[in-house]
């Protein structure tokens, strides 16, 4: 489902990620443990197409380290910020549902 191969990644010259391999099959729940700073948020960045990185992310059989986020995001990758990332104007509730949202329900019109 999720494999990523020597995937390297940071923020400028600060280099975070040095030859990440992990694999997630179908069915699996995989929890990412560290410490502040240990790059767990990083990867997660460089998964979803927020950071540029380097090596092998495969969604489902495909490559998609270099696509943007929103076409990562189609094809069923999500990614939930732990911090404040949030639409400040809408309610919990309202930010939640975002994440609900599928493609047909966003492309029908209103």
């Amino acid at each position: 489902m999720l494999q990523l191969d020597a995937l390297k990644a940071g923020h400028g010259r600060s280099q975070v990620l040095q030859g990440v391999d992990l694999a997630v099959r179908c069915g699996e729940i995989v929890v990412l443990l560290g410490r502040n700073g240990a790059g767990r948020t990083t990867l997660l960045k460089a998964v979803m197409g927020l950071l540029p990185a380097r090596g092998h992310v495969c969604w489902m059989g495909k490559e998609i380290l270099g696509l943007p986020p929103h076409r990562i995001a189609r094809l069923g990758v999500g990614y939930v910020p732990e911090g404040r990332e949030v639409f400040a104007a809408l309610t919990v509730a309202q930010n939640l549902a975002l994440g609900r949202k599928r493609r047909a329900q966003a492309a029908a019109p209103r």
